[in-house]
């Protein structure tokens, strides 16, 4: 049996990448591997569901006793994934999928590099602020995506599928053709 998988969404912030990742994962039986993060749940976002949710001193104690596979400073939050997390679902052979920023999906490509498949999803910058404001977001956090925004995008000519996001159930058919291309 060869090895399992290991899909990586990635991409701009506000491109869909959580809605997408878990309607692809739920329907083909992908499992989750959870992010930990220091931020509060935003609004519709519950522990041990969206993330693994700890405080910074958590967090950093995590970090000095090499728990994670890789951890990202965003703003004044982090972000990481545990080793034991990762590892035991791997090791039952099942297929899993993680949403990283760019960061994150380089450093799993360089540890996992026959594993890992980058999916990179995007919109527009315009759509970008449509959806966040949308969302209810506030100007500052609207800000600071559309601050990274070129940086992310440029990520997309090193991931192995790039799809722009701009109808739902389009992007859900390219990405389910994608991952089936893997399997």
């Amino acid at each position: 049996m060869s090895r399992p998988l290991i899909f990586i969404f990635t991409g701009t912030g506000g491109a869909g990448r959580k809605t997408t990742a878990h309607r692809i994962g739920q329907e083909l039986g992908i499992e989750h591997v959870l992010s930990t993060t220091t931020r509060l749940p935003r609004e519709k976002e519950y522990p041990d569901k969206d993330y693994h949710y700890v405080s910074p001193a958590a967090f950093e104690q995590m970090q000095e006793q090499q728990l994670l596979i890789e951890n990202v400073r965003i703003g004044p939050v982090w972000y990481g994934i545990r080793y034991q997390e990762l590892n035991s679902k791997l090791r039952s052979g099942k297929h899993v999928y993680l949403i990283l920023n760019s960061e994150g999906a380089s450093v799993f490509k360089k540890l996992y590099p026959e594993q890992v498949v980058r999916i990179f999803l995007y919109v527009s910058k315009p759509a970008v602020r449509e959806r966040l404001e949308a969302k209810g977001r506030p100007d500052a956090v609207i800000e600071q995506y559309l601050d990274l925004y070129t940086e992310e995008v440029v990520y997309r000519t090193q991931c192995e599928h790039v799809i722009e996001n701009m109808d739902l159930n389009r992007t859900l058919d390219k990405i389910r053709e994608a991952i089936q291309s893997h399997l």
